[in-house]
């Protein structure tokens, strides 16, 4: 049951954290960035400079693929600094949605190389590119390189939860993605080495239809993001409504935002007899109770209303008054 300093204490303590959380959360992602930005650009110079030795479609097409990584970083970076600026009279809900803008771009470069190496892979297929000229040395070149990518995109993707970051999420995507199709390119190399060099072309068009899905899924989600696509389960806001006392019921639910700075509006309905100091006091509540359960919550909007007679609740405690302040 709260108490007349608890909700003044948890207001405190949320406000810290709200006030702390963005400036640790783009300095904890830019960093992930700049680690990922170095080892990307390395896979792909070795793919790259391997590929072109060698006149492998696919596995030059595969570092073309692992460069988009580098880039999609730097357009990371800077989505983040400008996500990362605090409210203004412009833009008073924040500059967040700047960091899905960056992520969507990083899906518009995936179906942007796709269609390039599908172009490869066609002029492959009917001899107008060089011939193929592989080694055993392309095993080495392909397994070092997917090493990396995977242990870089498990990375990514534990600092994308643990950061709360659309950017690292579809970067981690596109990293996994590259590490997939590094072992497609694999068994192209086998194919050549056997002498089916026909296989060549035929994984540098898987590689672009594997490409072109990771885009379609990272553009998909980040729109979805920028659309304002419901974000929470209404359930679990109402759940945490209904815990504090003296609420009668909570609707209209709706949520937006990215991960991490997800909005929240409702109506909830409170015991009819209460005073305006007293209603005040327990909306606050409301607001600490969703942001304490549901941590990716930054705003909550609420409108109270008078519960209908009859109507059950949690009582408040006996002879409590806000205290001064509150």
């Amino acid at each position: 049951m709260p108490s007349a300093s608890s909700p003044r204490k948890l207001a405190a303590q949320r406000f810290e954290v709200m006030t702390a959380l963005p400036v640790d959360r783009a300095r904890g992602v830019r960093r992930v960035l700049w680690l990922t930005l170095g080892l990307n650009l390395a896979v792909a110079l070795a793919k790259i400079a391997y590929g072109a030795y060698a006149g492998s479609l696919a596995i030059r097409a595969d570092g073309f693929h692992s460069l988009t990584d580098s880039s999609n970083n730097v357009v990371g970076l800077v989505g983040v600094a400008l996500a990362s600026r605090p409210a203004d009279s412009d833009h008073p809900y924040g500059h967040e949605k700047i960091e899905a803008m960056a992520a969507g771009l990083v899906g518009l470069s995936l179906l942007a190389l796709a269609v390039d190496v599908g172009r490869g892979a066609w002029s492959r297929m009917f001899g107008e590119a060089q011939p193929t000229l592989l080694s055993p040395v392309a095993f080495v070149v392909l397994l070092g390189t997917l090493a990396v990518n995977l242990a870089v995109a498990r990375y990514e993707a534990r600092e994308a939860v643990r950061l709360k970051s659309s950017m690292l999420e579809s970067d981690a995507e596109h990293t996994r993605s590259d590490a997939l199709v590094t072992l497609g390119v694999l068994a192209s190399v086998i194919g050549v080495l056997l002498g089916a060099a026909w296989l060549d072309w035929v994984a540098a068009l898987g590689v672009s239809g594997f490409i072109a899905w990771a885009g379609v899924g990272v553009l998909k989600r980040n729109l979805g993001y920028l659309a304002d696509s419901a974000r929470l389960d209404p359930a679990l806001i109402e759940a945490a409504a209904l815990r504090v006392p003296a609420v009668a019921g909570a609707h209209k639910i709706r949520t937006r935002g990215t991960p991490g700075a997800i909005h929240v509006d409702l109506h909830i309905q409170i015991a009819p007899h209460l005073d305006v100091v007293q209603a005040h006091q327990v909306t606050h509540w409301v607001i600490e109770a969703i942001q304490h359960d549901l941590g990716e919550v930054k705003d909550v909007v609420v409108h109270t209303e008078p519960a209908a007679p009859g109507q059950p609740h949690t009582p408040l405690p006996e002879g409590w008054k806000p205290a001064p302040g509150d």
